[in-house]
C-alpha cells in the first residue's frame, strides 16, 4: 500500500514539474507575423503660409475677438492683411472661407487656428486681396483666444 502511495506521489510530482516547465511556453503570446508594408505615399511639400493673405472678421460682436485671432494667426506665420467686423454678428460657429478656389489652403488655416469648419465661397471681386477669410463666431472661447496665456480675462 505504501508503495502505491509513493508511486502516485512521484507521478504527481513529475506531472507538476513538467507542467511548470512547459507552462510559460504554452501561454506565451504569439507575435503576429510581420505584414509587408506599402511604400510610403508621396508627401506633398507643405503649403507656404506667407504666399496668401487672410482677413479676420468678428462675427459674434464680442470685444477684441478679431484682434486676438489676428494675433494668433500672425504668431503662426499667417499673413493677415485685414481685420474688422463681419456683415453680421450672428455667426454661431467660427468658419474659414476660401475665396480663390484652393480649399486645401483654407483647411490648413482652419486646422492651424483650431476651427473645425472650412468652406468655399468663390469671389469674382477683382479688388479682393485676401484669399481666405476667417470669421470668428460665438464659439470663440473654445478657440482659446482669451486664455490666461494671452493676458486677458474674459
Amino acid at each position: 500500500m505504501q508503495e502505491k502511495a509513493l508511486c502516485l506521489l512521484a507521478g504527481a510530482a513529475c506531472t507538476a514539474l513538467l507542467a511548470v516547465q512547459f507552462w510559460p511556453r504554452a501561454q506565451a503570446p504569439v507575435a503576429p507575423a510581420p505584414q509587408p508594408q506599402a511604400p510610403p505615399a508621396e508627401v506633398s511639400p507643405p503649403v507656404p503660409l506667407d504666399d496668401f493673405q487672410l482677413a479676420v472678421l468678428n462675427g459674434c460682436g464680442a470685444s477684441l475677438v478679431a484682434a486676438r485671432m489676428t494675433d494668433k494667426a500672425r504668431s503662426l506665420g499667417l499673413d493677415v492683411i485685414h481685420e474688422g467686423n463681419a456683415s453680421s454678428f450672428d455667426f454661431v460657429e467660427s468658419v474659414v472661407i476660401d475665396r480663390n478656389g484652393d480649399l486645401e489652403k483654407a483647411r490648413l488655416v482652419a486646422h492651424l487656428l483650431g476651427i473645425p469648419e472650412a468652406i468655399q465661397q468663390l469671389s469674382d471681386d477683382g479688388y479682393r486681396l485676401e484669399a481666405i477669410t476667417v470669421v470668428v463666431g460665438r464659439d470663440y472661447r473654445r478657440l482659446g483666444l482669451f486664455d490666461s496665456a494671452s493676458g486677458a480675462s474674459n
